[in-house]
Order: structure tokens, then sequence, then C-alpha cells
């Protein structure tokens, strides 16, 4: 086993881009060495609309992560998210030859393969695969079918496909940076590793990922993840109604939304003033606290409904007991978690990322959850002795030690 290995997640986001550099140690312990942020001008809706831009902002991201890490990076783990993500659920079977009716990898591997046989138009591909639970004859929702005897073998799985120029453009991008591409990681997946703990995924729980442009929302049950939506909106949405509503600039308004946006209702008779810069030369403006935080209120109502729409659409809203939790840099607003709360009807809890070696506290905030997990599924997928670049959510002792036939599975992705 090699040692030292480096990896990069790079996280390009619609109002953010982040690059985390990390070392393990003796095959065990990930060591975050340095963190990089840099604005994103050139997504729009988690897809790539500038280039240069987009460049820009990876070299600036990467730049600052490589000062504070002391490291050159040269391959990156990259997240895919945006709109133009679709979930499918798929049936695969094989029925297995006379002769060898015990149940082997090539078998787990042909059957997975089978369920990504989508009819898709040219301009799509699949970019995960995932399975669910398996079957052998008459027998149902096993977890590992290894070894098992059975004349048919079924997996039940959750297949992602992409626009495949969308990724390509952000693949484009990372080239136009000096960099090269070392996996692919659907990014709701990657801070899904990084947020919930092993019984919240197996007893069923719904992370929603708020980020600029886009909201991810993730269902998993049973440890594994079995159902994907991506809302097209996100803290942007927020910005733009304060901005459009209180006559601000876009800067300001954003900076106002993360110093003074809050949920939670005001005082009666609360009418205390921000004062921030306007349009005419910067001179100062009044913003009312409460009529700040009714606009922000409106408008992450309006989100969580729509997340409760794709929650509701996914057939999964009563098995899960976790209830929600919260992750995103769109998700440190004052009084979320209770507005969340409300209008899904959960219990909703924070999520961070977890605590790892070199990781400042300040970096445990929910706008690092996507980076972070970039680096622990590169961790994982290189433990696992190849790239599972696509899948990052395997099942906890199960999956993970069906890397080989995973690997096989998800080639299109794999780099």
């Amino acid at each position: 086993m090699s040692r030292n290995r480096t990896f990069v997640g790079l996280d390009v986001g619609t109002t953010k881009t982040c690059a985390v550099i990390g070392q393990e140690y003796r095959g065990a312990q990930l060591h975050v060495l340095g963190v990089g942020t840099a604005p994103s001008y050139g997504l729009k809706g988690g897809q790539v609309v500038d280039v240069v831009l987009t460049v820009k902002a990876i070299d600036e991201a990467i730049h600052r992560a490589e000062k504070a890490a002391r490291v050159r990076a040269s391959q990156v783990v990259t997240g895919i998210a945006g709109g133009h993500l679709q979930s499918h659920s798929q049936r695969g079977e094989v029925e297995l030859p006379r002769d060898e009716r015990e149940v082997r990898e090539r078998h787990v591997g042909a059957v997975v393969r089978g369920a990504t046989m989508l009819t898709l138009a040219e301009d799509r591909e699949v970019v995960a695969v995932i399975p669910k639970t398996f079957a052998t004859d008459h027998l149902t929702d096993v977890l590992d079918p290894r070894g098992l005897t059975a004349q048919r073998l079924a997996v039940e799985a959750h297949v992602i496909t992409g626009a495949t120029n969308a990724m390509a453009n952000l693949e484009h991008c990372v080239d136009q940076a000096g960099l090269s591409t070392r996996g692919r990681v659907l990014q709701p997946l990657a801070s899904a590793r990084a947020c919930l703990t092993p019984e919240q995924r197996r007893e069923g729980v719904v992370l929603i990922d708020i980020g600029g442009g886009t909201t991810d929302v993730a269902l998993f049950v049973d440890d594994a993840c079995w159902h994907i939506a991506v809302v097209p909106v996100g803290g942007a949405l927020v910005t733009a109604d304060i901005a459009r509503g209180l006559r601000l600039p876009t800067k300001v308004a954003e900076a106002l939304k993360i110093e003074h946006g809050r949920i939670e209702p005001l005082a009666d008779g609360d009418d205390t003033t921000v004062e921030v810069p306007g349009f005419d030369h910067g001179a100062p403006v009044a913003v009312r606290r409460r009529d700040l935080s009714e606009v922000v209120a409106a408008r992450m109502e309006e989100l969580l409904r729509l997340v409760l729409d794709e929650i509701t659409r996914s057939g999964y809203y009563d098995i899960l007991p976790a209830g929600v939790v919260l992750t995103g840099g769109g998700s440190r607003m004052a009084g979320l978690p209770s507005l969340a709360s409300e209008v899904l009807d959960m219990p909703v809890a924070m999520g961070r990322p977890r605590a790892l070696w070199g990781l400042d506290e300040s970096l445990r905030a929910p706008e690092f959850s996507t980076g972070i997990g970039l680096l622990l599924t590169a961790s994982a997928a290189e433990e696992a002795d190849g790239w599972v670049s696509a899948d990052v959510h395997r099942r906890e002792g199960v999956l993970d030690r069906l890397g080989g036939w995973m690997r096989s599975v998800v080639s299109p992705t794999v780099r």
C-alpha cells in the first residue's frame, strides 16, 4: 500500500469555487493540508456558462489551497451538479449458468451493468449507478449476494444520468487551469459522505445541500442512496430578491444576507436598521431588519416547498425517520432549521464536515461539506484499489468490498 498519498477535491459552485488538498498517512489518517476558495462568476445553475471566468476561479482556489498546503496540485476530483442531472430507478436481472449456481463478483457486475442499459439521447450519459438491494430467486432485500446459490440474480439500482456537454465543459475548464480530472463525483453524495452518520444513512434520512444556484436533495435508506433530485434554485435566489426588493447592489445584498439575514421573527416593535452602501456612489442606505427578515423567510420557504415536492414525488417520505440534514453555504441562516422542520414536518439537524486531522474548526462549516466530501471520496476510492468515481456512496463494509466490479460498472466516468 502506498503512503503519503495526496488528494485534491475541487468543488466548482455557482457562487464559490473551493479546493481542498489532503494527504493520507500510512493508509489510514487523512490530513487536511490546505483549503482555498474563490468567487465564481462563470456558472449558472451549477453549469459552466463562461469558460474564462470559471478557469480564473479554479486557478485562484487551487493557488490558495497550494499555498496553504505547500503542495502542488496536478490531479483533482471534481463534483458533478446542476439541473441537467436526472434520477432513474432501474432493475437488472441475469440468469446464472447451470453449472455455476454460486453468485460470484462477475455475476454481480453483469447484473448491475444491466441496470444501466437505458435508452438515452445522444447528448446524455450514465453518471452513476448505485445498487439499492439484490434478489436471488425468491429471496429479496439481499445486501451482498456473493456466495449464495441461485438460478437468477436481480438488482434494484438507482441510476443517475447527466448532460454530456455540461460535464465536458467543466472538465475543459479544469484542463485549461493546467489540471487533470482524476475522478468525477456527484456533489450530494460527496456532501453525504462528509456529513451523514452511518446510523442516519441506515435508518433513512434526506440530505438537503443548499448551494448558490441549486439545491441538491439526496435520500438515503438502508445505507444506500435511493433518490437524488436537483432543485434549480439556491441561495442566490435570496440574494437576488434582497437586491431587487430593497434596491441594493447584488454584492451588498449578498453581504447583508450573510451578516444579518435571519428567518426567526423579530420581536414586536423591533424597527432597527442596518446601514449599507447603496447605488449612489456608495451612499449609505438604511435597511430595516424586519424587511430583510421577511424577504429571506419568504424565499427560503418557497425553496423548502420545492424540496418537499421532490421528497413526496420520490415516494419515500414516510420511511425517513432520521429526518433532514441541512448543509451547504445557503443553510447558514438563523432560524432555517426551525422553518425547515415546520415546512417539511420532520426533525431537522445541521450537517457539517466530520472532524479530520488538520481540519481547523472554521472549516467545519456547511459550505465546505462538498469539498471535504470529495477529499474523503478520493481517499476511500483509492483504498478500494481503484477509482469508483461516480458511485461514491457504497454501503459501508459491503460495497466497499465490491470495489472491483463497481469499477467496471461506472467505467464511463472513471478517469
